[in-house]
């Protein structure tokens, strides 16, 4: 797995309602994959951790961004006054970005609602989880959920104020995912500023089986798989 698809595979735990207010925010995340492998004849356990993969999240109650730490790459969804979802791939490093239409996404099974994207961890899981402490980052507080759901074990510090988490762990048999907050600011007042992207050539998703030729569509569709329904 590269490191543009295991920043991807982080961003898609995204999967939930938010009930609270949203506030418009600016996070630095940093998610690590460890990997455990027994050694069976002395029962220890041998822990190999992945670099830290450091990304960006912008949230406002129409806009959610994500990007990696080069800003080379970025998503974002986008909520009209419809109560619909629309989805950019951002190519930062080739100026290019897709633009995804709601019928896009439903047709590439990633159909999705806008709360789906404004939380890091589904509430509906948390909402199994039990309560165990209550803390403060900085002046905020910090709430303590553990548990297990379907052989999964969770760990999640969880911040009520931006109705986002401060650190979630997921632990399986074989592997533990941690994703921490390290940094945070009102979208005002944040040091890292979003790409702007009116100058982006861009491109509807649907288009692209007519634009094989293009030299950015090429490139994507020979190094990154990029995959879409031929309608003609």
């Amino acid at each position: 797995m590269n490191l543009k698809q295991y920043f991807i595979l982080s961003i898609l735990l995204m999967t939930s309602a938010a009930e609270a207010e949203t506030i418009d925010v600016s996070c630095v995340y940093e998610t690590t994959e460890l990997s455990q492998q027994k050694i069976e004849k002395n029962s220890q356990h041998d822990i190999h951790a992945e670099k830290p993969i450091k990304w960006y999240f912008w949230r406002t109650n129409t806009m959610v961004e994500v990007s990696n730490e080069e800003q080379s790459f970025g998503e974002k969804w986008l909520l009209n006054d419809k109560e619909q979802v629309f989805y950019q791939a951002l190519y930062h490093d080739k100026k290019f970005l897709l633009d995804f239409q709601p019928a896009d996404l439903e047709l590439l099974g990633r159909k999705t609602n806008w709360s789906v994207r404004s939380t890091i961890f589904p509430q509906n899981l948390l909402k199994n989880l039990k309560q165990k402490t209550v803390s403060h980052y900085n002046q905020y507080e910090k709430i303590r959920y553990e548990g297990e759901i379907a052989g999964i074990e969770y760990k999640i510090d969880w911040l009520p104020e931006f109705n986002l988490p401060f650190r979630i762990e997921k632990k399986t048999s074989d592997e533990t995912l941690v994703i921490e907050l390290k940094e945070v600011y009102p979208l005002t007042e944040t040091p890292y500023k979003q790409q702007l992207t009116e100058t982006y050539d861009d491109m509807d998703y649907a288009d692209i089986g007519d634009n094989e030729s293009h030299p950015v569509v090429a490139h994507l569709q020979n190094n990154s798989g990029i995959e879409y329904p031929h309608q003609h």
